[in-house]
């Protein structure tokens, strides 16, 4: 099987260097805007296997002639471009998937009830995926991806899901650099300064950005940490395909993710500086976008594995009745980011969201994803997934509590 990874900066280039070296794919293009920085990738993964080719993620033609004849295209670019890419996958006859949707086209402030979630501007493509025989498989990397996954898994345990909470911690640190993200800046600034979406009471509705601060006691050695309500993937899918589709259903659902004092105040002037728009503005004759200029001022991800470290923790607490009990699963993987990088070579911030997208890959070259049409991950079996994550290095923690 051909497959094309379409942005191969931090995470990209991990889900590229497991399908180089896996057997079900004979053939792997490293495809990008920037040719240094697929060649960069191409170099380091250093496989027969492997190509470098010039694809624009803003050019519809462009993309539908270069993914002619690659079976699946993996998204690893800026989740602005997905409906492009998908797009051109359907004029191509190319499977799809990618990492995360664009949460930022929902405009509904703090306090607003949402009437359609932006996962929706994908899904709404599902019937001509299905018309054309092909698969679609929407935020399939870490969270959102495995902490989905995570869900289904816990719900297929569960006579009733009552919450689904995602939980995000990390408490590593980049040497030399006071604020240096870990995986996309844009993604950061926009994900943590949009009112969050939340469900409850059967709605999609938002609150305050940096709103619900808590402790929450990840596993050691992670720790506590203070966490905050942002935007995120998961928050606009479980309660419908969880509590919906698959009949489980669910009375509230959120994301929260932990943010240290730093963080909180540097985003925050970024918001406040009106740096943070992603539109381009007139800039002594030079139109530029605030957004990309931070973006662009900051160290590239892909450039920050050796000097990370510390640990992450990324989990789903799903809470529910079974047999009349009241039980709660929390499931999480665990990840140093020191040891990642000196065993993989990747930040475990890039290798925990790029591992997942590689192996839906494998899977679905396995003929173990049959689903046509375009869906959540929480729509894949999650039998399969433990067993492949510890094979690369990501064994799953489950942990039971029953209440009588």
């Amino acid at each position: 099987m051909k497959a094309m990874v379409l942005g191969v900066g931090a995470v990209g280039s991990v889900t590229a260097e497991i399908l180089a070296n896996s057997e079900e794919f004979d053939k792997v293009i490293l495809a990008d805007v920037n040719l240094e920085r697929a060649s960069r990738a191409e170099k380091k993964i250093s496989n027969d296997k492997v190509s470098v080719k010039r694809v624009d993620a803003s050019d519809v033609e462009g993309m539908t002639k270069a993914f002619k004849g690659i079976d699946l295209i993996l998204n690893g670019v800026i989740p602005r471009f997905n409906l492009k890419i998908m797009e051109a996958c359907l004029g191509a006859g190319s499977h799809y998937a990618d990492m995360a949707w664009d949460v930022a086209l929902d405009t509904t402030p703090a306090g607003g009830v949402i009437k359609q979630t932006p996962a929706w501007n994908q899904l709404k493509m599902d019937d001509a995926f299905k018309k054309a025989g092909l698969t679609a498989m929407m935020g399939l990397g870490c969270d959102p991806g495995l902490s989905n996954i995570f869900a289904r898994q816990a719900a297929d345990n569960l006579d009733r899901v009552k919450q689904i909470l995602v939980r995000d911690g990390d408490n590593g640190t980049v040497e030399g650099h006071k604020f240096a993200p870990l995986w996309s800046p844009e993604t950061l600034i926009e994900e943590v300064l949009m009112p969050a979406t939340y469900f409850k009471n059967g709605q999609y509705m938002k609150l305050p950005p940096f709103s619900g601060k808590e402790i929450f006691e990840f596993p050691e050695p992670v720790g506590d940490l203070s966490i905050y309500n942002v935007d995120h993937e998961e928050s606009e899918t479980l309660p419908t395909f969880i509590g919906e589709v698959l009949g489980k259903g669910c009375d509230y659902c959120d994301f929260k993710i932990a943010l240290d004092d730093t963080y909180v105040e540097a985003i925050q002037m970024i918001g406040m500086l009106g740096l943070s728009n992603p539109n381009k503005v007139d800039v002594k004759g030079t139109k530029v976008s605030p957004r990309d200029v931070v973006a662009a001022c900051l160290p590239d991800p892909s450039t920050l594995g050796e000097g990370a470290k510390g640990d992450c923790a990324v989990g789903t607490l799903t809470k529910g009745v079974k047999d009349g009990q009241e039980v709660s699963y929390f499931i999480w993987i665990q990840m140093s980011h020191e040891k990642t990088f000196r065993k993989y070579g990747h930040s475990a911030t890039a290798y925990t969201v790029g591992v997942p997208l590689a192996i839906g890959s494998i899977l679905f070259a396995r003929g173990l994803v049959p689903q046509k049409g375009v869906f959540p991950p929480e729509m894949l079996d999650p039998a399969p997934w433990p067993e492949m994550l510890k094979k690369y290095g990501m064994p799953v923690h489950t942990l039971k509590q029953v209440k009588y």
